[in-house]
């Protein structure tokens, strides 16, 4: 029993990683890593905008990347670093 539960909760915590990751050719983005690597393989975002908190303050940015492949990926970045990825379809 306790062998089943774990591998469920193997197989959840796999899948919510997966979703927090972005192949770029070979190399992989992950949130986490810094502005730097993001920049290194996306290259300089086409728009950026302030990401506010419900008091007007600043807390981060939001960068966007038109792909050649139709995606439109959007990065949210905290503190230097990356904290949410967001691959769409245009």
């Amino acid at each position: 029993m306790r062998t089943l539960i774990l591998s469920l909760l193997l197989a959840f915590s796999v899948a919510a990683q997966a979703g927090q990751t972005l192949r770029i050719g070979q190399r992989v983005l992950t949130v986490g890593d810094t502005t730097t690597r993001a920049i290194t393989l996306l290259g300089t975002p086409g728009y950026k905008e302030p990401v506010e908190n419900k008091f007007g303050a600043r807390v981060g940015e939001r960068w966007q990347y038109a792909r050649d492949d139709g995606h439109v990926v959007v990065l949210t970045i905290v503190d230097g670093k990356v904290g949410d990825i967001d691959d769409r379809r245009e």
